[in-house]
């Protein structure tokens, strides 16, 4: 994975998603709102639905059989998923946090060369709660998001983001859920 910073969208990985959101669930309604719900679950199938094409494509030229084939991708997608899910959570809580602290969450159109700005978000506690587990998971030195680092400085910088981030989706609980 290519980054430059400890966030999201300092990442190849966080920006490619952020272009697939743009492309496939905000454009189509018009940049009108940001279900996060809704997002993580695109988030969530894509990230398993590209594994898994990763994998049957390799193991079809391995030339492995259907049922050995169905089991290795189901192993590669336990451990892969939860990295790439991860960036993915981080990315929609940095949208979240911007939205909250701004008022707006803008995003660059690139096709359209203009700038598109999402004036509300849809949610509610336990999809803040969902968000806040897949955070705090992220954080255990044992995940691999987490020893992604090689700098214990920059591992020190992301872990603030981490809890920055933390902070901000747990004083959206309570609300109406929509801003």
């Amino acid at each position: 994975m290519g980054s430059w910073g400890v966030t999201a969208r300092e990442s190849d990985s966080g920006l490619d998603m952020l272009a697939l959101i743009e492309t496939d669930v905000l454009k189509p309604i018009g940049f009108g709102y940001f279900d996060v719900k809704g997002i993580m679950e695109f988030c969530k199938n894509h990230i398993i639905e590209g594994i898994r094409r990763e994998n049957e494509s390799f193991l079809k030229k391995e030339r492995v059989g259907k049922k050995l084939r169905e089991k290795l991708i189901q192993e590669n997608i336990d451990i892969m998923f939860p990295d790439r899910y991860g960036t993915a959570v981080l990315l929609v809580a940095e949208c979240l946090a911007e939205f909250s602290k701004k008022g707006v969450f803008v995003i660059e159109d690139y096709e359209a060369g203009a700038e598109m700005k999402i004036t509300e978000f849809i949610f509610t506690d336990s999809v803040l709660d969902e968000l806040l587990e897949e955070l705090h998971k992220m954080l255990d030195p044992d995940h691999d998001a987490y020893t992604s680092w090689f700098e214990e400085d920059v591992r020190q910088e992301w872990i603030a983001h981490m809890k920055k981030m933390c902070d901000s989706i747990e004083g959206l609980k309570g609300g109406d859920g929509r801003g």
